[in-house]
């Protein structure tokens, strides 16, 4: 059994939607839902209202850097994305892909986000509405405010190279990290010094994953040098 997302003992507990009350706000005209899975999956079957992404990683047409202000701002209002609109992106893989445009949200300078407790598996395994109509929502009015303080440069990361009040922190899967798996870049590796935990230890198993209690995550955390006097550099 799941156990409730105001049970969990996060900090921010808003950042995270529960299956229950999005399904009681699914029309509603300030919020909108995002399906972050591959678009081929979209036509299927999805939640009601829902929009479909062309591309879950937001990167410019170099597919390198995240997509710059203007194409953001262009990518979020065709998705019907205003600036006082609630986001709830939801997928289909333990909060990969949603996460992703949570964070892509923030740092533009959109904190109203929530990210779908338990993903489409959740909602479906609980016989929720289900859709297979192509939703079309009006243009919405983005603007794009890039918030520095939730990203680190690469002038940021050499800096924390030596710094032992900041942990490199590397989620990636152990291929990566390993270098075996170089996801198309043209070096293999990893940063001196970082720690490997793949972002799979912070969600629970099984069918239905869910981000794990508070205490197991400051638990696996703790275990692996990621303490809260610690400056934390993801990637």
């Amino acid at each position: 059994m799941t156990i409730a997302i105001e049970s969990r003992g996060y900090a921010n507990p808003e950042l995270l939607i529960s299956t229950g009350w999005l399904e009681s706000h699914l029309h509603d005209p300030d919020i909108r839902i995002v399906d972050t899975d591959l678009p081929g999956e979209y036509p299927r079957t999805h939640i009601p209202s829902a929009v479909p992404v062309q591309d879950h990683y937001y990167k410019q047409s170099n597919n390198v850097h995240i997509q710059d202000p203007v194409e953001f701002e262009q990518t979020m209002s065709s998705l019907g994305i205003s600036d006082s609109t609630l986001v709830v992106p939801y997928d289909s893989s333990g909060g990969l892909y949603a996460t992703r445009l949570g964070w892509s949200l923030h740092y533009y300078g959109h904190g109203r986000v929530g990210v779908l407790d338990g993903g489409f598996p959740k909602w479906f395994s609980e016989g929720r509405p289900l859709s297979r109509e192509n939703t079309v929502m009006p243009t919405g009015s983005f603007t794009s405010r890039r918030n520095p303080l939730v990203f680190a440069s690469r002038d940021d990361v050499r800096i924390a190279l030596d710094d032992p009040d900041t942990i490199l922190l590397d989620v990636r899967a152990s291929d990566e990290w390993s270098g075996e798996n170089r996801r198309d870049c043209m070096r293999g590796g990893r940063i001196p010094g970082a720690v490997h935990l793949e972002w799979k230890n912070f969600v629970t198993e099984g069918e239905v994953s869910v981000f794990k209690p508070a205490d197991e995550l400051i638990d696996i955390l703790t275990e692996n040098g990621v303490t809260r006097d610690k400056r934390v550099i993801t990637y």
